[in-house]
């Protein structure tokens, strides 16, 4: 049986870059409203302390209030921040593992069948059905295939061989029973 698809990828920084920020990014990052919620709680904790028994304070509320309206507005800067630094430790551990394994920078070739995907490289094949895919994901340059392993199949799309990024998403769709989702990577 002829593959539909082929990628031949290099796994470079940038390749690594997407993986990380999408697999953290969607599967691992906490919801910002439990940064909300801390803020509410550290606004009520401020209250009470400036109230300092008299709970019907105007200075007290007024404090209350703009600590929790600062921290209303600060939140989603506070957020993308800790994100990026987040991902970007990630991405530094994961190109240490990738170069002290001597895999980065070497090519990988992926294949996509109508029943199963197969990844080769200087290693060996292995061959994976697409009943093992947890999620598909697309951003501006890759197609992102997670699978059950932990493991994350990272296909450049200016590297496909055979067949055209636009077709292999649906393709992928279709064949594993899932959406494919789109993210866009941050600046």
């Amino acid at each position: 049986m002829e593959p539909r698809f082929q990628v031949e990828t290099v796994h470079d920084r940038e390749a690594y870059r997407n993986m990380v920020t999408v697999h953290y990014m969607l599967h691992q990052k906490n919801s910002v409203k439990a940064l909300y919620a801390v803020g509410a709680l550290l606004a009520l904790c401020v209250w009470w302390t400036t109230a300092n028994g008299d709970l019907t304070s105007i200075r007290a509320l007024g404090t209350g209030l703009l600590t929790f309206a600062v921290l209303f507005l600060a939140i989603p800067y506070i957020d993308r921040f800790a994100a990026r630094q987040v991902c970007a430790r990630m991405l530094d551990r994961v190109v240490k593992g990738a170069k002290k394994s001597k895999t980065f920078g070497i090519p990988t070739r992926y294949r996509f069948y109508e029943d199963r995907l197969d990844a080769s490289d200087s290693e060996g094949t292995i061959e994976t059905p697409y009943s093992q895919v947890t999620d598909l994901v697309e951003t501006q340059g890759y197609h992102l295939i997670f699978l059950q392993s932990g493991q994350c199949i990272v296909a450049r799309k200016s590297d496909l061989t055979l067949g055209t990024p636009e077709e292999l998403g649906p393709f992928l769709a279709e064949a594993c029973g899932r959406p494919l989702r789109t993210y866009e990577m941050p600046a």
